[in-house]
């Protein structure tokens, strides 16, 4: 008899334990937790370029090394200032939601002009004023040789003017997309990068016509992949125009972008 209060007293004290904990003891299901809701909302990214000399460029990727292994030698080329790092931008962003990091300063500019404007013909007075009661008086056409030259009238001409503006960003500008990809730790990434300088001004145009515009250089990337999280990920070279006016050696250089 008291074998079997002892047994009912040991199954009441699992049932009411089972109740509080909220987890049947004797189920054989257990619920795997969801990664993602256990994961951060908030991602954080760090996009960063390097360049480096074109052969040795060549040999790091001929050496097959994995992504981690290259991003760790240019770091160590950089130490060595073997190689250069271009920019670093820090991007953090809601999952899901679009992100945007610019540091540029603004280039404002002509697009279009109003054409240069000047007379036709330009005269000079060689007949005196009629006076009342007096005969027409005879032109005196040895004043013809006093007529100015119309290249030298710079008051009567209207160079061309700007008569439209644009702005364009100098500077680096990255936009970004980060969302987690099924159950798994995998991130997919959109990105786009971009780089642009201003590589000089050119003339266009000639005499009074003569406008200036300016000549942009731009690096730009647009792509989407999936990543894992701490782990650098190559997204690719985004060099400069190999007839770059910013840098003369850019076609012996190569730009390697990193996230």
């Amino acid at each position: 008899m008291k074998l079997q209060i002892l047994a009912i007293t040991v199954l009441t004290l699992v049932t009411l334990n089972a109740e509080e904990g909220g987890v049947d003891p004797f189920s054989k299901t257990v619920k795997a937790p969801d990664p993602i809701r256990e994961d951060p909302t908030t991602m954080s990214f760090c996009y960063e370029t390097f360049s480096l000399p074109l052969a040795m460029a060549a040999k790091l990727r001929r050496d097959l090394n994995s992504d981690a292994e290259l991003y760790s030698r240019l770091l160590a080329a950089v130490e060595k200032q073997t190689a250069h790092q271009e920019s670093f931008t820090v991007l953090r962003g809601m999952t899901g939601q679009d992100s945007r990091s610019e540091s540029n300063s603004e280039e404002i500019y002509p697009t279009e002009y109003t054409p240069a404007q000047r007379p036709d013909t330009l005269g000079v007075a060689i007949v005196p004023a009629a006076v009342k009661g007096v005969p027409t008086p005879v032109p005196d056409t040895a004043k013809l040789k006093d007529a100015p030259d119309l290249g030298s009238l710079a008051g009567v001409i209207t160079p061309a003017t700007p008569a439209s503006f644009a702005t364009r960003n100098l500077g680096v500008t990255v936009s970004m997309q980060a969302t987690f990809e099924g159950i798994g730790k995998i991130i997919r990434l959109r990105i786009a990068p971009e780089h642009i300088t201003l590589a000089k001004r050119s003339d266009w145009g000639q005499g009074v016509s003569t406008t200036e515009v300016p000549i942009f250089e731009a690096q730009r990337m647009s792509t989407e992949c999936n990543i894992y999280p701490n782990q650098p990920f190559l997204l690719g070279m985004i060099n400069r125009p190999p007839n770059s006016k910013v840098d003369s050696d850019s076609a012996n250089r190569v730009w390697f972008a990193f996230v």
